[in-house]
């Protein structure tokens, strides 16, 4: 929601000899403007004069399988705001051409039931308003597959439906590498 500020075309009308010391009062009025501002970019990683940046890539990611369960450790070693989050996507393929997503929140570890089957790994982090950073994957330029084990084959996997405001089948997203979708192409509205 845009910040209202009223009497904007009054204020800028005013001259100093209507209102002595308008110049020190009205700066004191912005400074505090600007002040509780950058508190709100830095609490919410946000950005009042654009998109924020994504996080820089993780720094590494970990996976074994054992039992029908992959477990995946992702390391994440640079600076970040709070509130980050990571993700977790899987697939039969190293195409990732439907990636089964995982949202870790703020945990760097999950375990996933795959069961007796083989599946790809990549990783990324995101801010709630931000794109998603570079994925890593699990093998590097060269993904390798890792077999969940275990007795049974295994769920079915679902085509993918992404994440954010990212379509069908699409990844990397997190939150969305776009501020809003939309059938129509026009922006959403908000409830008042």
């Amino acid at each position: 929601m845009a910040i209202n500020v009223r009497n904007l075309d009054y204020i800028r009308s005013l001259t100093s000899e209507q209102l002595p010391g308008i110049g020190a009062r009205l700066h004191e009025t912005l400074t505090d403007l600007l002040t509780a501002v950058g508190n709100l970019e830095s609490q919410v990683n946000g950005n009042a004069s654009g998109q924020p940046s994504a996080p820089p890539a993780l720094n590494g990611i970990q996976v074994s399988g054992a039992n029908g369960f992959l477990h995946v450790a992702v390391t994440d070693n640079n600076p970040v705001f709070r509130g980050i989050r990571y993700y977790v996507e899987h697939d039969d393929n190293p195409h990732f051409s439907s990636p089964q997503i995982v949202p870790l929140h703020d945990a760097r570890n999950v375990t996933i039931p795959v069961g007796n089957q083989t599946r790809y790994v990549r990783a990324y982090s995101a801010y709630d308003s931000s794109g998603p950073s570079a994925p890593i994957y699990h093998g590097g330029a060269s993904p390798i597959g890792v077999n969940g084990g275990g007795e049974n084959s295994g769920p079915l996997f679902l085509p993918s439906q992404s994440s954010g405001t990212g379509r069908p089948g699409q990844g990397p997203q997190g939150p969305g590498t776009i501020p809003f979708r939309s059938a129509t192409g026009a922006q959403p509205t908000r409830g008042e």
